[in-house]
């Protein structure tokens, strides 16, 4: 079980080193940086969760412009269905991807590209007047290499082209782990902030690519997915600390950006044993979640 383990873990890093070398600058007439996806190096096959939760129907009234997929290609069918019922909500200009920097290698406090990402139904590119807007606000230059290897960017890219085919991208990495830096995340969420007035809500959407519990048992992993619904279910009310995920400064931008008049719908929560039936001690849990502002 563990080789099995150290297998796919090795894997899926090699599949996300395999993106074109970066060149050392380009002109506006040279082609843009390019990414690959897991859709583009192998379209994966995955069997029916060994035991599904129910997936819920957001109310027709619900207009999201904020919310929250996993990034592990374990969850596949829980990420098309997100996209597929948002979708179904609403169309969307461009998507800010709010994104852990897994790797350590981020050189900037801030990791933004221009780039493109390419998967089997074609290329997402980059939003290039808000890519260069967010260079300034964040006094960051381009940090283009770190998303040769990151899955939290490029595994959602294939979703992103197939439901949205004319959306941009902005992705925005950086380190995901506790404790946060407040002051960086305030920083972060002020440069945003014009991009989700009201009317950018009607255009944009932010999305956080993050998972939840990790390395537990099925005891602790709901315990500690027990802390993240506190928010999850009421974020009008409720702290953005109490959430237990690889991404909680993009929790901490959510709820600064929605000034305490947030509203949620859980599409989904489900964990790697449910969808897996395997590694009962090593548990990733998953929520699937939209949000938007409450109704007056």
């Amino acid at each position: 079980m563990l080789v099995k383990r150290v297998v796919f873990f090795v894997f899926i890093i090699l599949s996300f080193s395999c993106s074109k070398t970066e060149p050392a600058s380009r002109t506006a007439e040279e082609a843009p940086i390019l990414y690959s996806t897991w859709h583009y190096l192998k379209e994966r096959k995955y069997g029916e969760p060994v035991n599904p939760p129910p997936l819920e129907i957001p109310p027709p009234e619900f207009f999201p412009w904020a919310g929250i997929v996993s990034h592990h290609l374990l969850a596949h069918d829980y990420i098309d269905s997100w996209f597929l019922r948002l979708a179904k909500m609403r169309d969307v200009r461009c998507f800010y991807i709010l994104c852990p920097s897994h790797w350590g290698l981020s050189t900037e406090p801030y990791s933004l590209t221009d780039g493109s990402w390419i998967s089997g139904f074609g290329s997402v590119d980059s939003s290039l007047k808000s890519v260069r807007k967010l260079e300034k606000a964040l006094n960051v230059g381009l940090d283009k290499r770190v998303f040769d290897v990151e899955h939290g960017a490029s595994t959602l890219m294939p979703y992103i082209k197939k439901y949205f085919p004319k959306a941009l991208v902005v992705v925005i990495a950086y380190d995901g782990e506790p404790p946060v830096n407040v002051p960086k995340s305030v920083l972060l969420a002020d440069a945003l902030e014009s991009f989700f007035d009201k009317k950018g809500k009607r255009e944009n959407f932010l999305l956080i690519s993050t998972d939840f519990s990790h390395h537990g048992n099925l005891e602790l992993t709901e315990k500690r997915d027990g802390h993240s619904l506190t928010f999850l279910k009421d974020p009008g009310a409720n702290s953005w600390f109490t959430v237990g995920c690889d991404n909680r400064p993009g929790i901490f931008v959510l709820d600064r950006l929605g000034k305490n008049n947030l509203e949620s719908f859980i599409l989904c929560h489900t964990n790697s044993w449910e969808i897996s039936n395997e590694w009962e001690h090593d548990v990733t849990s998953y929520f699937f979640v939209y949000f938007g502002d409450k109704s007056k």
